[in-house]
Parts: C-alpha cells; sequence; structure tokens
C-alpha cells in the first residue's frame, strides 16, 4: 500500500477517533461541572483570537500522543490550516507558519504519514513532557515536483485538559526555526572554483588560498553557471538562501579560474618558505616563473596574510648586478675587463665593502659578479651615465612598466639617481633606492634565460605589455655565461650543487636594509626561473638560496 493510500485511511479513522473522543470528553466534564478548554477558534472556525496554551507536567500517553499527531497530520494534509491550527497549544502562530509553508513552497499537494522514528530538531528545546511523533511528508511543489523529508511533531498536555500539538518552526521542517523560513526557489549556481593548471583547488595551497578574495574580479568575469531550482531555508528578514535542503534542478556552477600555477612547484614553494620562514617567525616569499612564456608557476609566501611575493618593496642586494652586469655589457665592458675587488672602497666619504672583507685584485668583470663583489662593480660606475641604470632595467627588464599580472603587484623600482654619486654606487649592488620583490627579480632571471622580457602573468591569456627592446644575441650570451660561471663556480655553487640540467644560473644577493641583513636568491634552470627573499636570513645562499633550489629541483 502507497503512502498516500495509507494517510487517507489513517486520516479517516483518526477523525472518528477524535470525534467520538470529544463527545464523550464534553459529557464528562458536563456531569462533573468541570471547565472545558476552549477550542481556541472563532465561531468561523479563524485563529484570530486564539491565545496559546499552557503546557502541564503530565505527559501524555502513547495512544493520546499518536492520535493528537494525527489529527493535526489529516488536517494540515487536507489544506484546512485553521482546523490543523487549532490542533496546537498556539492557535495563531501555527496557523501563520502553515499559511507560510503553503505560500512559500506553491504548494499544490501534501501527504503526511506517522512514523515510528522522529527526526532529530537540532535547534528545538521542547518543553518537559512533551511526546515526539516522527511524520513523512511528501511535499508536492508546483511546477517542480514531489520534495520528501522526514519530520517530528511534539505533542504535549495543557493545563486545561487538552492533548494538543506543541507548535513551533520546527514543525514544518526539524532544522527550521524562529529566524527562518523554507522556500522554493531558483539556487544560484556556486560560485566557480580557482584552481592551479591541473584542475586542482588552490584550497589546496595556504599562499593561494588567503590570496582568494582578490580574485573576486577576475571570477566575475568568468561565463557563468546556469542555476538550480530546489528548497532552501532563508533567513526570515534578509531573505537569503543559508541552506538547501533539496535540489530539484541542479545548478551548474562557472567554468573554473585556473591560474598558471603548477601544483608540483608550488607545492615545494610552500614547503621552502614554510621552512625557511621559520614557522611564520620571519618573512619569506617566492615566485617561479616560465621563461619562454611568463607564465608564473609558483607563488609562496610564508606570512600569507600580506603577499609580499607580488607586493613587497625592499632592497634586493647584489642580485640587482644582473641588471648592472647587463648595462654594462651593452656599453662594451666585456666579461673579461679588469675591475679589482677591494676590501673597501668610498665614494664621496660614503664606505662600500664587501661581505667578510672580501679581495681580489686581479678581478675582472666575471671574476666580481661570480663572487658578488661590491667594490669591484661601483670601480665601473663611470661606464654608465645617472639614468643608464634606470633604463636598463625598464627597456630590458620590463621594470617600472605596471605589470598586469592578475593580482596586485608592484614591479620593482629603480629610480635614476639625480647625479648623487652615493646613490648611483648604491644602485649598482642593489642598495640604496632600488627596490625588488621576488617576482621581479625572478621574471629578470626568466629574461636573461630567455633573452626577452615576458610580463609574469598569473591568468592564462592576460595581455603582457612588452619591454622596448629584447637583449642582443651576444649581450644575453655573456650575461648567461656570468650567470652560468656563479651557478657552478661562484658564491651560488653550494646552492645549486647536483641540480643538473642545462642550462643554468644564479645569482646570490646580501641587502643590508636598516639593523636587518636580507637574504636573495635567483636562478634559472631549464625553463623555470625562481627568485626568493628571506627577512633576516643573511647570505643569499643560506636562506634563499636552499628555498629556490627546493623549487628547481620539483621541476627535475
Amino acid at each position: 500500500m502507497g503512502r498516500a493510500a495509507k494517510a487517507v485511511i489513517g486520516g479517516v479513522c483518526a477523525a472518528m477517533f477524535s470525534v467520538a473522543g470529544y463527545g464523550v470528553y464534553n459529557i464528562v466534564g458536563a456531569l462533573s461541572n468541570g471547565h472545558q478548554g476552549s477550542t481556541a477558534t472563532t465561531g468561523t472556525g479563524g485563529t484570530e483570537s486564539a491565545q496559546p496554551l499552557t503546557a502541564s507536567d503530565q505527559k501524555p500517553s502513547a495512544d493520546q500522543a499518536r492520535q493528537a499527531a494525527q489529527a493535526f497530520l489529516d488536517a494540515w494534509a487536507k489544506g484546512d490550516t485553521a482546523a490543523a491550527a487549532g490542533q496546537t497549544d498556539d492557535p495563531a502562530a501555527a496557523e501563520q507558519g502553515l499559511s507560510d509553508y503553503r505560500d512559500d513552497l506553491r504548494l499544490a499537494s501534501l501527504t503526511l504519514e506517522p512514523t515510528d522514528t522522529p527526526a532529530p530538531t537540532p535547534h528545538d528545546t521542547p518543553p518537559p513532557g512533551a511526546v515526539p511523533v516522527g511524520f513523512h511528508a511528501g511535499a508536492r511543489l508546483t511546477g517542480l515536483g514531489t520534495w520528501a523529508y522526514d519530520g517530528t511533531v511534539r505533542v504535549v498536555r495543557t493545563t486545561d485538559g487538552r492533548t494538543v500539538v506543541h507548535w513551533s518552526p520546527s514543525v514544518l521542517h526539524p532544522r527550521l526555526t524562529e529566524e527562518t523560513v523554507l522556500s522554493a526557489r531558483e539556487v544560484p549556481p556556486a560560485r566557480p572554483k580557482v584552481t592551479d593548471s591541473a584542475g586542482r583547488s588552490i584550497d589546496a595551497y595556504p599562499s593561494l588560498k588567503a590570496l582568494a578574495p582578490e580574485f573576486r574580479k577576475a571570477l566575475d568575469d568568468q561565463p557563468g553557471g546556469t542555476p538550480g531550482k530546489g528548497v532552501v531555508i532563508a533567513g526570515a528578514e534578509s531573505g537569503n538562501a543559508l541552506r538547501t535542503l533539496h535540489t530539484f534542478v541542479k545548478a551548474k556552477p562557472g567554468e573554473p579560474l585556473k591560474l598558471t600555477i603548477d601544483g608540483r612547484l608550488q607545492k615545494a614553494a610552500e614547503q621552502a618558505v614554510a621552512a625557511q620562514g621559520q614557522g611564520g617567525g620571519r618573512l619569506a616569499s617566492l615566485v617561479a616563473v616560465e621563461p619562454s612564456t611568463g607564465r608564473v608557476l609558483a607563488l609562496a609566501n610564508s606570512q600569507p596574510g600580506f603577499n609580499a611575493a607580488f607586493k613587497g618593496m625592499t632592497a634586493p642586494g647584489s642580485t640587482m648586478k644582473i641588471i648592472t652586469a647587463a648595462a654594462l655589457l651593452e656599453r662594451g665592458v666585456a666579461p673579461g675587463t679588469p675591475a679589482p675587488c677591494a676590501p673597501q672602497l668610498y665614494v664621496y666619504g660614503k664606505e662600500f665593502h664587501n661581505v667578510e672583507g672580501s679581495s681580489n685584485p686581479g678581478a675582472t668583470l666575471r671574476d666580481d659578479f661570480a663572487a658578488s663583489c661590491n667594490t669591484g662593480f661601483i670601480n665601473l660606475r663611470d661606464k654608465l651615465g645617472d639614468g643608464d641604470l634606470t633604463a636598463e632595467a625598464r627597456d630590458v627588464f620590463g621594470i617600472g612598466l605596471s605589470w598586469h599580472t592578475g593580482l596586485a603587484n608592484m614591479d620593482g623600482s629603480v629610480p635614476v639617481p639625480s647625479g648623487d654619486e652615493v646613490e648611483k654606487a648604491a644602485a649598482m649592488i642593489g642598495q640604496g633606492r632600488v627596490q625588488m620583490n621576488p617576482l621581479a627579480m625572478a621574471s629578470v632571471a626568466a629574461t636573461v634565460r630567455s633573452g626577452v622580457f615576458r610580463q609574469p602573468i598569473l591568468l592564462p591569456g592576460l595581455a603582457q605589455q612588452p619591454a622596448a627592446r629584447p637583449l642582443s644575441s651576444g649581450v644575453a650570451e655573456q650575461l648567461r655565461g656570468l650567470m652560468h660561471t656563479t651557478a657552478v663556480s661562484g658564491t651560488a655553487a653550494g646552492v645549486m650543487s647536483g641540480l643538473g640540467g642545462y642550462p643554468t644560473g644564479a645569482k646570490t644577493g646580501t641587502a643590508e636594509v636598516g639593523s636587518t641583513t636580507d637574504s636573495w636568491f635567483t636562478a634559472y634552470q631549464g625553463d623555470v626561473a625562481a627568485a626568493a627573499m628571506v627577512q633576516g636570513g643573511g647570505h643569499g645562499s643560506d636562506a634563499a638560496g636552499p628555498a629556490v633550489r627546493a623549487v628547481l629541483a620539483a621541476d627535475r
């Protein structure tokens, strides 16, 4: 026998029992001169003047509870909201709730069948002595279909002797409260996911997950999905959907927003900055770029609250010597040009020194680059005009062109020294007013690797602003030679040792920022270029170097 047939038969039996029971109760009340409790209805069957009844401590029997529940469910199923409300301890509230249920769900028909298992009502506290009675509902909604669910009514004995259903919004659905309503409506599609290039959610990567709000505009431009249809719990005041209870037509989300991120490299980057950031105690950030395309393959921050990898701006130390060397090479200074490396050098009374006082009187430009000699580079400052470093950074490496990567970013700054020899000397070794971040320095290494600047992008297909000109093939080859020497026998050799792969190039950087010594490192191997900065990390090979190595190793 189907549920609908059971509900009809059960309703007839319950109606007969209710009428008989009501007659007997009135006779007993008349003989004892007792006062019969009002049914709390008006003369026309309405509940406009009904007052809530008070539950007593007396607990109804199981039969009484089931009979009262059946009477209520029968009236509700027939659509007689006034009669159903009259079977509760708060007829006015019940009639309003039952009417809203009918209207908000666009109810076409309803079947209600008592069950032996009451459904949990997590947001409702029943009065003492209430007896729960479970029911199964089948609500056919106009234009949608049938929604089936299990519910619970709680039956109480009132102080005037009636056995009625205790009214609560949870009668309509177990999860309903005074602050919520049921609604049949369109269900908007879930917001498209942001994923790595392989479709894995960015939630898997702490640094990217922290940046999720910044992808909102890009998500708004994604092809939209299609809404579904269903039953939801919504805020009574706001009308906002809070929970979907049933889906008739499944919503289809829009296309995911796939970033250029390589999951293997991103995972390695996350682990590397966590290790070098010493559990968040110091700032570490890293970016990896694909030289052949400009695609950002990884970005990670040990303190995800600030995207230092893209927006940090601080002195890059000797990693700046890549740009300085490019400017010198383009102006005729060959890798073998003598450039003595003294322990210290004074420029208009300002002392510049090498890390640990190293020196090499017979050094060439190649030697100074590989050993990261500050004084050797500064000794060549007369080869460059005041604006040459700025022009080289902008016209060849794209620094200062206002990149559009898909996230808020700073793309570095190399100001013109304005005739100040001290500032010019500082700029040549990545100090003074020169400011970079791992994004910019990874791009610098990528430009050396490919010979042409390709603006980094995090969103595939994003327009890439070109630089004014590429490196000449001869200068590009010379610069790659300087970085290769540094990787195999210079200050980066310890970090890069054993990686294998070709071509390989690297540059270390140690930047003095106030009382802090920051560690910088940038390198490329194959078609991956990466850069890292670790605040307070010391020498470039001490902290930033191992982080970059971890990412390059992950690409093998």
